[in-house]
């Protein structure tokens, strides 16, 4: 779909109707939103917003916005929203509607993307077999093989080349963060211990000084807060 405005639609022949579009994303989210043996849902539809294209005024921004918004209130799953601008050969792209493009983008990657990501992969969804590809800074990026997978933000350095599995712990706008699982809580760095949720750099600080632990009581008796170890218990090995 390259636009929820019905006065596009006709004056560039496009070839769907929301009506259409939301019928199909509801047909694929039956058929594929069910979670498959790696982690993520098995099949998912993605949607491309086309802006600058000719009839655009400022209400289509808002329609595709809506229209955006919609599949989100009805629980609907898409894996990605490509927002794109026409590059336009006679003449210049519009300064206003440039100025709309940018607005609402930046508001569909926060209040729909972040929000659909959250349903796709919610907190402690085990992504099975993320290749580690590169670091940077502190953070190992990787990802699952297969078309268009989502981008993995570990907050350490761990081995670049390597197949691990991950525990989703936060997100972004399009891409999100994990610690790996198990994780190992007697071996792990510092700065990995840092980025379990709600720990922080003095709870890490008094994780490492008790170590080792051979239960998850000990784990949770060195905590100031009872109620983050039995969080995060679940995520961890001895």
């Amino acid at each position: 779909m390259e636009s929820a405005d019905p006065a596009v639609i006709r004056a560039n022949n496009l070839n769907a109707t929301p009506e259409q579009v939301m019928k199909s994303i509801e047909l694929i989210n039956r058929i594929g939103s069910g979670r498959g043996s790696n982690g993520m849902p098995e099949l998912l539809p993605g949607i491309n917003i086309v802006c600058g294209l000719k009839g655009e005024t400022r209400e289509t921004y808002e329609l595709n916005y809506r229209f955006l918004k919609t599949v989100l209130d009805k629980g609907l799953l898409l894996r990605r929203i490509n927002i794109r601008q026409v590059l336009c050969f006679r003449e210049k792209f519009p300064r206003k509607h440039h100025s709309l493009f940018v607005k609402y983008k930046e508001k569909i990657r926060k209040e729909i993307d972040n929000e659909m990501l959250k349903k796709i992969v919610s907190f402690g969804t085990i992504l099975k077999d993320v290749f580690t590809e590169k670091i940077i800074g502190n953070t190992t990026f990787g990802r699952q093989i297969g078309s268009y997978p989502l981008l993995v933000g570990i907050p350490y350095k761990i081995p670049e080349n390597i197949f691990i599995n991950v525990c989703i712990t936060d997100w972004g706008m399009r891409s999100v963060t994990g610690i790996e699982y198990p994780f190992n809580i007697n071996k792990a760095s510092l700065k990995a211990v840092e980025s379990l949720p709600c720990v922080g750099k003095k709870r890490a600080m008094r994780i490492v000084r008790s170590r080792p632990f051979k239960t998850e009581n000990e784990f949770i008796k060195c905590l100031d807060d009872k109620n983050v170890g039995e969080k995060l218990v679940g995520f961890l090995e001895f």
